[in-house]
């Protein structure tokens, strides 16, 4: 008898325990869909990226650098190899080859301070196509404007094996190199798991141990990675892996803080979901919080996804935890999350159902179904519960590595989608997708007059090369526009490397605007204050947009920013 009721008094304890934990998710599934925006925005069908486009990057104001792995794209390299990447230019939507000698498959990329793009990672040698091993590579393009810049490869410049690594640049303009597999597989093993971290340029001939990446198997790779904003000294970022996170200081190469966990699926590869920090503002301190939002619960291609969106401040690490919210209403697993020019959150892309991978049986069994075509923009600021609006739909289906980034000239560049183990455009369900839209997001449809840069720092040869700004200094800036009523303001953004659902070194700073002098005939000059340092945004290229009534200028300016 006394057993029985312990038992049932343990079987309470456990249901009252589960129900505590579970009350947030459960709120969250009695969301209604978020309401349609008054002005959805519009997607057009601009160009064909050539090769599929895994990974991209923009490296200069009228470039992006796409990156696939080695596969049968139709457009070959001057070797006659078939393509692995592509410089497309935005203003005439052609591209230009680009080569490449290691397999690129699932890799990483950052900046250096000193704008130069680091690129590592990949797979296994392709010998039929004539590629190299690409597990221990390491990539470096030096950005151009003149069509005669080229990848530098060293296939040996890594430490260590990594598929699947994340990268971010911190505050003394390195990068850092987090994570990956020892060789691709559905999901992380104890056995070919790489629980290291190493940087470059490198200070150490072996890399470093990180075991929270063994704490967090199996879903632990691409890890979500963010500099936490803080004094100069401060070295601390935002490590999410699986549903946990850490705050860990890159200096002494240990944990700051053991944060709560994320209520919710895991929200890592092959259960993909996304990550973001929102906005930094001076006038809130600069306060980092991070948003995580989607995945799916099961590795099994009749999962639904989820619908979960997870917020965290970090202003204070003794009291933060997680605030769960409904994910607009829409169940999504591998979305992108892409931060606008005005600071709201874009998200898009991605299924209803399944998971990150390839399908099988010829193209025939699909791993995710039910392409979700509608984005939603999350306003951070806005009221709990009110922060989701649907936006205009897609109609193109956007899967297993698709991308999409943020331009300088507000709009969004949107492309990818290859659930095919291979290159294939028939025969299956979802094919290779070689078409980008851009996306107009809806401040492009609010008919206010939109800011044009003259000036930035007394130069005004603009997007010419990157023009050298200073940490915590105020820059002139003089524009013109055609709005006796103009509010300005002002921001510097880092549009990050972009790959399967991850954004890294993705960031965006306010900057306030001070001393606007109306000089006649439509011209303002202003000053606007660069953050205080590298814990804020990163070193190196970022790009001042400068907005009226929070709708961007004609084109963001390149700064150099030390």
């Amino acid at each position: 008898m006394k057993l029985s009721i312990i038992s049932a008094l343990f079987t309470l304890a456990f249901v009252l325990l589960s129900n505590e934990s579970d009350a947030q998710l459960t709120n969250v599934k009695k969301s209604v869909l978020a309401p349609l925006n008054k002005n959805p925005g519009s997607f057009k069908v601009v160009g064909n990226s050539g090769i599929a486009a895994m990974h991209i990057v923009v490296t200069s104001p009228t470039k992006i650098v796409i990156i696939d792995k080695v596969e049968k794209n139709p457009i070959k390299q001057k070797d006659g190899r078939v393509a692995v990447s592509v410089e497309y230019d935005i203003p005439t939507n052609k591209k230009r080859v680009l080569n490449l000698n290691t397999n690129t498959f699932c890799s990483a990329g950052a900046f250096l301070g000193n704008g130069t793009l680091v690129h590592t990672g990949g797979a296994e040698a392709i010998a039929k196509d004539k590629f190299d091993e690409g597990f221990e590579s390491l990539r470096i393009f030096e950005p151009c404007d003149d069509g005669s810049c080229d990848w530098f490869e060293n296939p040996k410049g890594l430490t260590s094996k990594r598929w699947y690594p994340t990268m971010t640049t911190l505050s003394d303009g390195r990068v850092l190199i987090l994570g990956g597999s020892k060789k691709p597989l559905g999901k992380s093993t104890e056995k070919d798991n790489n629980p290291t971290v190493e940087f470059f340029p490198s200070e150490s001939p072996q890399p470093e141990p990180f075991p929270f990446l063994k704490e967090t198997l199996p879903f632990n790779l691409y890890p979500a990675v963010h500099v936490l904003p803080g004094p100069a000294d401060q070295k601390f970022l935002f490590v999410f892996s699986n549903t946990d996170s850490i705050v860990w200081d890159w200096g002494k190469k240990s944990i700051v803080k053991r944060l709560p966990r994320l209520p919710g699926p895991p929200r890592l590869y092959p259960l993909s979901g996304t990550s973001v920090m929102l906005p930094l503002r001076p006038e809130e301190n600069y306060a980092a919080q991070i948003l995580m939002c989607g995945g799916v619960a099961k590795h099994d291609a009749n999962e639904p996804a989820d619908d979960s969106c997870g917020r965290i401040n970090l202003s204070n690490l003794e009291t933060a935890n997680w605030e769960v919210e409904n994910f607009g209403g829409i169940r999504r697993n591998m979305p992108d999350a892409v931060i606008l020019a005005d600071g709201k959150t874009l998200f898009l892309n991605g299924a209803g159902k399944g998971f990150s991978g390839y399908n099988s049986d010829k193209g025939k069994k699909q791993a995710a179904e039910d392409p979700v075509l509608t984005p939603v923009l999350y306003d951070h600021r806005a009221p709990k519960g009110k922060r989701f609006t649907r936006l205009a739909n897609s109609k193109i289906p956007r899967l297993y590595h698709s991308v999409a980034t943020l331009i300088p000239d507000g709009r969004v560049f949107v492309a990818g989608s290859n659930p095919n183990s291979d290159v294939r455009t028939s025969n299956t369900k979802y094919v290779t997708e070689y078409r980008v839209e851009m996306y107009s997001p809806p401040y492009l449809q609010l008919g206010f007059k939109r800011p044009t840069i003259v000036s930035v720092a007394n130069n005004n040869v603009l997007n010419k090369g990157a023009i050298e700004v200073n940490y915590n200094k105020a820059v002139p800036v003089t524009v013109s526009i055609s709005d006796p009523n103009a509010v300005f303001s002002a921001a510097l953004v880092h549009y990050g490397f972009v790959t399967h659902s991850v954004h890294m070194s993705q960031r965006y700073v306010v900057c306030s605007v001070q001393n606007v002098t109306n000089l006649s005939n439509g011209f303002y000059s202003m000053n606007v204050i660069m953050p205080p340092n590298g814990n804020m945004i990163v070193p190196g290229r970022n790009y001042l947009y400068i907005n009226n009534k929070n709708v961007p200028g004609t084109t963001a300016v390149e700064v150099m920013l030390s």
